[in-house]
């Protein structure tokens, strides 16, 4: 049998709460019973030496000794009406050469006589432990019912500030995606707030990156749809047709191909999108580790790539930034001109980077229609904003860094 209840955090807290008030209860109950008791012992005391100053100042006119007859001091009006109303129990005076001491067993009171013998007041502790057993009861009863009140108003503060978290929770299950998005809770306290603003700035997120996935891919789709077109096309009328050139067909078909490539790396350029948190990065030390990424491919075209002297730092996503310039500078390489310089370039002061080259005879991811869709996205994204610069020989694009 599951009891779903024991689960919940408002049982865990109140179960917590509970062991820790019960726990404070027993220590203060043994403290205040230890007190009482020593009270008690301490009373007993105080009432037998009175009595015993009392029976020598008023009632013992002769010298005492072990084997004088004592009993006319449990008859005294006077004692009995103190010892009547006391904690002193079972009561015994003996007289002895030195004084009794108060043991586990016995409370005892002596004062020395005339004669140097001492005249002892005993008792035991049997009205004590009882008087002290019974309000020991008594308390452990008011602790126990003081105990379940205070629970039954924890639980039911419990209950009054976590509703919000099942507001939050019905709200999550019954939103639909048609719906504005609301997650605001007016009368939660700062730290359900503070989850709700959370979990509703995740949702927000999710939601801007689902709809920038479905338009890039509806772009893509749009996209992809030339380049099959033209393939199936080319492979219908090479079937169909006796004049079509095999040699031509296939040149045909393999820029129809690449053309279906390019595109695909464009699509598959935002795959996945990425959850880092922002925060400072510098830009040199990206530009150098690209470096060291792209050095085959830079050797392989002999081609010079020139870094700037300084650059400034951004507050970004790295993975994302990372992303981007790796793109670019990709590109820039494997579409420049052979043995030609690649540059990049930096202005601190206006917060610029660019990377320019000279053309070769490919066609640039971010100067197609869906590579500049892509591009623009980016720039809201990381804070950029972009202008492409080309002619027949040279090919530069620029990014401008917004401060944050």
């Amino acid at each position: 049998m599951q009891f779903k209840w024991a689960r919940s955090l408002k049982f865990k807290i109140a179960l917590i709460f509970s062991i820790g008030l019960a726990i404070a209860f027993t220590i203060n109950l043994y403290i205040a019973i230890k007190t009482i008791y020593i009270q008690k012992v301490e009373d007993a005391e105080s009432v037998l030496k009175h009595v015993l100053i009392e029976s020598t100042d008023e009632y013992i006119t002769t010298l005492l000794n072990p084997s004088s007859d004592v009993s006319f001091l449990y008859t005294i009006p006077h004692n009995k009406m103190i010892l009547s109303d006391s904690e002193v129990n079972g009561l015994r005076f003996v007289i002895s050469a030195n004084p009794h001491r108060t043991n586990d067993t016995l409370i005892v009171s002596s004062i020395k006589l005339s004669n140097n013998y001492y005249l002892n007041a005993i008792s035991d502790y049997k009205k004590i432990d009882s008087n002290t057993h019974k309000y020991c009861q008594k308390l452990l009863l008011r602790y126990i019912v003081s105990l379940l009140i205070v629970l039954f108003i924890i639980i039911f503060m419990l209950d009054f500030y976590m509703k919000p978290l099942e507001l939050l929770a019905i709200k999550t299950r019954t939103w639909k995606r048609e719906s504005p998005f609301d997650l605001a809770l007016n009368d939660a306290s700062s730290e359900i707030k503070e989850v709700s603003t959370a979990f509703e700035a995740l949702v927000r997120r999710l939601e801007g990156y689902r709809q920038k996935e479905a338009e890039l891919f509806k772009e893509a789709a749009h996209e992809l749809k030339t380049p099959l077109a033209l393939m199936r096309s080319r492979l219908d009328v090479y079937e169909n047709s006796a004049h079509y050139d095999k040699e031509k067909f296939i040149v045909d078909l393999g820029h129809d191909i690449e053309r279906l490539t390019r595109e695909l790396k464009n699509v598959l350029f935002l795959e996945s999108s990425d959850f880092e948190e922002a925060h400072s990065i510098e830009i040199i030390q990206i530009l150098k580790t690209l470096e060291n990424k792209m050095d085959i491919l830079i050797q392989r075209k002999g081609l010079r790539l020139k870094l700037p002297n300084k650059a400034f730092s951004v507050v970004v996503s790295e993975k994302l930034l990372f992303k981007v310039l790796s793109a670019l500078l990709e590109n820039a390489i494997t579409y420049a001109k052979e043995n030609s310089t690649v540059e990049i370039g930096c202005d601190p002061l206006e917060r610029t980077l660019w990377i320019g080259n000279q053309i070769g005879n490919e066609k640039y991811l971010f100067s197609s229609k869906i590579g500049e869709k892509i591009l623009k996205r980016l720039s809201h994204e990381i804070g950029f904003e972009y202008s492409i610069q080309q002619d027949e020989a040279y090919f530069r694009i620029e990014l401008v860094f917004m401060s944050r």
